[in-house]
């Protein structure tokens, strides 16, 4: 009878199956879904610690030359509960190469977070199933992703830079994978290392985001950022989904921006003091700085030019919600305004490069549209 065996086994071109010793066990980095290796085999005997989340292939070396089977069991994973859906428990597989030679055992394993993953691969039994002689091996898996900070971000900014530098936060991607930043406005660290306050950027969602440019921000004051990497993953149902590294630990940013406000009405118009108003884009961030208001007086053109003369400067904070300047009307005319801001903590000093139109017409100071406003001759 194995004789018979022998020479069908011949008749296929393949080796009776030899008695198997516990199998030398590998792993290599292999993304699950291109199956293109970017690593050498690394035997697990030295239980190494591999910083690449995009996926892992377990390989095992052929004792003998000729036909294997062999079960591939994903034994546990870092978050408890293995889901890989191509690596059915236990996997088999036959395999038929020249011995020494190093054989995947089954399909890649996906990430499945920080941590120490461990296989069984069994072979040279009568089946896949009650295969017999088997070995044991663990891989972990260390991959850290952190925020840093790129210049200096301001959430609105006058005047673009030159050359248009990236400004912001952004992380670099773990090997195999992506990054993913979240910030937070006057933010919190929740217990599983993500962020919340009263604003988060960029909105948490379907997708991965490495970077935050400045312009993302939707205001000044403190922010809270953290990162993580992440790795396309397949859950039970062969649906897309990822598997995520740790939130990093928090890195918190000034964000400031150039100063912008808004004109209001002039109150008591007619009356020898009246009452110019300004409101700060952020109130409560403008609150205590200085700005100061130098009144012109049109007398005249020289060329294209006016002609101007001082009328006074003036000067006052701004309030929780307002700026409220009096000024001592001035006598009958034209007049431009050049408003200008100190600046405060978080909103950078700024000069108004649009001066205001103002006039004292029938004993009423009032601001006046541009094509009431004289002009000089253009030439």
């Amino acid at each position: 009878m194995r004789l018979v065996l022998a020479a069908i086994l011949a008749s296929l071109g393949l080796a009776a199956p030899a008695q198997a010793a516990a199998p030398e066990l590998f792993v290599r980095l292999q993304p699950w879904d291109t199956h293109e290796a970017v690593s050498d085999w690394i035997p697990l005997a030295s239980a190494p610690t591999l910083n690449y989340v995009g996926g892992y292939e377990i390989g095992y070396r052929l004792q003998a030359s000729g036909f294997q089977q062999v079960a591939l069991t994903v034994a546990s994973v870092p978050d408890g509960q293995p889901t890989q859906p191509y690596n059915a428990s236990p996997f088999c597989v036959g395999r038929n190469d020249a011995a020494g030679t190093i054989v995947a055992a089954g399909p890649e394993l996906q990430f499945e977070g920080n941590g120490t993953y461990a296989v069984k691969v069994s072979v040279g039994g009568g089946d896949c199933v009650a295969a017999g002689e088997s070995s044991t091996g663990s891989f972990g898996v260390d991959a850290h992703v952190a925020p840093v900070l790129v210049g200096d971000p301001l959430s609105y900014r006058a005047t673009s830079l030159p050359g248009d530098p990236f400004v912001g936060v952004r992380a670099a991607a773990p090997p195999g994978g992506y990054a993913d930043i979240r910030c937070a406005l006057d933010g919190t660290v929740s217990p599983d290392g993500s962020v919340t306050g009263s604003r988060v950027v960029p909105k948490p969602g379907g997708f991965v985001h490495p970077e935050t440019p400045e312009f993302v921000f939707p205001r000044p004051g403190v922010w809270t950022c953290v990162a993580r990497g992440t790795a396309d993953a397949l859950d039970g149902n062969f649906d897309s989904t990822f598997s995520a590294t740790p939130w990093s630990g928090p890195l918190t940013i000034e964000v400031r921006s150039d100063f912008r406000y808004q004109v209001g009405a002039i109150a008591r118009k007619r009356s020898k003091r009246p009452q110019l108003t300004f409101k700060a884009e952020w109130p409560d961030v403008a609150k205590g700085g200085r700005a100061t208001m130098t009144l012109l007086r049109v007398a005249g053109c020289k060329g294209k030019r006016y002609k101007l003369r001082k009328a006074g400067t003036f000067r006052a904070r701004f309030g929780a919600k307002s700026l409220r300047l009096t000024v001592p009307r001035p006598k009958a005319g034209f007049y431009l305004g050049r408003f200008s801001f100190a600046g405060t903590h978080f909103l950078l000093p700024a000069v108004d490069p649009a001066p205001a139109r103002l006039a004292v017409l029938r004993g009423k100071l009032e601001y006046v549209p541009a094509h009431v406003f004289p002009g000089c001759p253009r030439g």
